[in-house]
């Protein structure tokens, strides 16, 4: 999994946002359940847990939705859970409609969230390594790559060490993230032992990189 982060010490770039959008928090259960596909009992436990979420839409129509997690939050390709630093927020479960995709949504959503969330001062999200129409967005929102996140052979969550990383340590450190000079498995797919939905192919071969996940399985 790759990390970034943003601090609201930099200005949030300039990005093409999209005529006729509209971005709102929204505590309306019944439609996040529907958008994400989630049932509503887990929705609850979201806001009982003071996560927030967002919802983008386009002419009226739900179009993407996000959500931000303000205390604890649980990773669950690392199966990692943290308790966030005093205003550090962390973002996740994000998801654009497949007919709304290609517009510049989620750059948008995500800088909303930011200016939005007037308590916070950095801001963290990750996304997997083959998901490269979630990195570019991403990076148009202004975040920055901190680091590779992946689970050492003791099941720690752990990231590459480098010189970000290493000036944001103390957060990390609060997070219960460690730095590694170890060199990460590549994929993924291959190097969590906790992901759910492991695909038959390593990831990292479209991107001929070299991959040193030992638990790699075959779909049935």
């Amino acid at each position: 999994m790759s990390l970034y982060r943003f601090s609201q010490k930099n200005p949030l770039p300039e990005i093409n946002i999209p005529s006729s959008l509209s971005i709102e928090e929204s505590t309306d259960i019944t439609l996040l359940s529907r958008l994400g596909d989630t049932s509503e009992n887990e929705i609850i436990s979201r806001f009982a847990n003071d996560h927030l979420a967002y919802v983008a839409f386009l002419h009226g129509t739900p179009a993407a939705f996000g959500w931000m997690a303000r205390g604890k939050a649980f990773i669950g390709e690392v199966a990692h859970e943290l308790v966030l630093p005093i205003a550090n927020r962390y973002l996740w479960n994000f998801r654009t409609l497949p007919q709304f995709r290609g517009l510049g949504i989620y750059p948008a959503l995500l800088q909303f969230m930011i200016r939005h969330e007037k308590k916070g001062e950095h801001f963290w999200i990750i996304h997997a390594p083959e998901n490269k129409s979630s990195m570019r967005g991403i990076i148009k929102a202004g975040f920055e790559f901190v680091g590779k996140l992946y689970t050492d052979n003791h099941g720690t969550a752990t990231l590459d060490a480098n010189q970000l990383s290493e000036e944001h340590s103390y957060l990390l450190n609060e997070m219960d993230i460690r730095l590694s000079f170890e060199t990460a498995a590549s994929c993924w797919n291959c190097s969590s032992p906790y992901l759910k939905n492991r695909k038959a192919e390593c990831c990292c071969f479209p991107e001929k990189e070299d991959c040193i996940g030992r638990s790699f399985l075959v779909a049935s």
